[in-house]
């Protein structure tokens, strides 16, 4: 009886939250200004709105006279370019610009958010001026900066990142830690991408339990090193070439050494200029891998030498509806036919209908290459602790997500306090 109680008061507060108390201010909605609404998950729309305090901001893209979509990809200096595509509705249908900006990878958050809002500013000009509030805009220009000749870069594209990140977690029978360090060295130019990296990986788990009254420890402990590198050189708009190799070790893979090294080549059906809307890439590499195991393997070999090949496919499209991305990948080993793995993936994100967003990703891999599987069968610990690889024919994984929301169409306020902006929609989540 005292939940339907509760149950009813939260409704009784629910609606006199809605109806009894005054409503937002409704002079921080603009009149005749347009209507923007951006796709970006990540901005600060706080800091945006602050900034561009001229517009209305709706909260979903069916309100919008103007759509503005981000889209971004790495630099070879660890940052990343930004590429807004600014679309216009109703009365500025036909009307459609892009905008791009470089961020660099030591930007503070406040530099790359005046970044951000430069460049939306830009973007609105031309959408603004047409509009009734175009007498609110005021447009100003820097004194260009003199130049004492021609930029030099001192380190000759080449970009350099150290890291080391630690993680540890646990409880009176179970404890765990995790570290990993991190270089990579990189130089990346319009026609070369150049890239050496070293990465080392340390897991422990420990469980403690108690048995007939003795307590009794179980300690897992995997270790993994990596040292990779590859070359990728621009043959034209469409077609690259590179090389791949590297040094590897992991006791979950019962591999105590492997290197590897082999080329490949790959076409996109669209041009590389056009990579943030749309890529097809279809790839080919070849690779010749030297094995050395840390236990006999089912094979019957404590070390193997190896000739592998790779075929995969990738889509990714980006488009004001939502995003797609679908690949495939076939790869097996030259000396038997018969192993071999195969996977497929994706995701996509729709907005069906105005305020209906769905989504679904997963993959799924047929496996028939595990040739450095032990040849000891595992114990119930390494079951259990998931410290070696086992035996499998394929693996899966997948996901979904649906939203809904409704409700006042403009998203103008900010209201920062306890770090979660309020609002008057309604969201439901499955």
């Amino acid at each position: 009886m005292r939940h339907k109680v509760f149950f009813l008061l939260q409704v009784l507060f629910f609606v006199f939250t809605i109806f009894i108390f005054p409503q937002s201010d409704q002079t921080l909605i603009k009149e005749n200004a347009p209507r923007v609404f951006f796709a970006c998950g990540l901005c600060d729309m706080n800091y945006i709105k602050e900034q561009i305090p001229v517009v209305n901001y709706v909260r979903d893209r069916k309100d919008a006279d103007v759509y503005v979509l981000f889209t971004s990809q790495g630099t070879g200096s660890g940052g990343k370019e930004y590429i807004l595509y600014f679309m216009g509705e109703n009365m500025f249908a036909g009307m459609m610009d892009t905008i791009k900006y470089t961020t660099g990878q030591t930007d503070s958050d406040d530099l790359q958010r005046s970044k951000m809002v430069k460049a939306l500013k830009m973007g609105l000009v031309r959408y603004i001026a047409r509009s009734n509030v175009s007498g609110e805009m005021n447009i100003s220009f820097e004194k260009p900066k003199t130049s004492t000749g021609e930029q030099k870069d001192d380190w000759d594209f080449w970009y350099f990142r150290t890291s080391l990140n630690g993680y540890f977690n646990g409880d009176k029978n179970y404890k765990y830690l995790y570290l990993n360090g991190n270089i990579s060295a990189n130089r990346t130019t319009e026609d070369l991408k150049l890239n050496f990296s070293v990465s080392l990986n340390y897991n422990q788990n420990k469980y403690s339990y108690v048995s007939n009254g003795v307590t009794n420890e179980i300690i897992s402990i995997t270790r993994n090193q990596y040292f990779n590198s590859y070359l990728v050189k621009s043959i034209s708009d469409r077609w690259s070439w590179g090389v791949w190799g590297g040094l590897n070790s992991s006791i979950y893979n019962n591999i105590n050494f492997r290197a590897f090294i082999g080329p490949g080549i790959e076409y996109n059906i669209f041009p590389y200029s056009v990579s943030n809307e749309k890529q097809l890439r279809i790839s080919y590499k070849l690779q010749y891998i030297f094995d050395r195991y840390a236990e006999e393997t089912l094979y019957f070999k404590t070390r193997d030498y190896l000739w592998s090949q790779t075929v995969s496919v990738n889509l990714t499209l980006i488009r004001p509806w939502g995003a797609m991305n679908v690949g495939s990948l076939f790869y097996e080993y030259l000396r038997d036919l018969n192993l071999y793995e195969i996977n497929v993936n994706g995701s996509v994100s729709l907005n069906l209908f105005k305020g209906f967003a769905l989504s679904f990703y997963g993959g799924y891999s047929k496996i028939n290459d595990q040739i450095t599987l032990r040849r000891a069968g595992p114990t119930l610990e390494d079951v259990l602790t998931q410290r070696r690889q086992l035996e499998t024919t394929y693996s899966f994984w997948g996901g979904f997500g649906i939203s809904f929301s409704f409700g006042s169409i403009y998203n103008n306020i900010v209201n920062p306090r306890f770090g979660n902006p309020g609002g008057n929609s309604m969201t439901i989540s499955f």
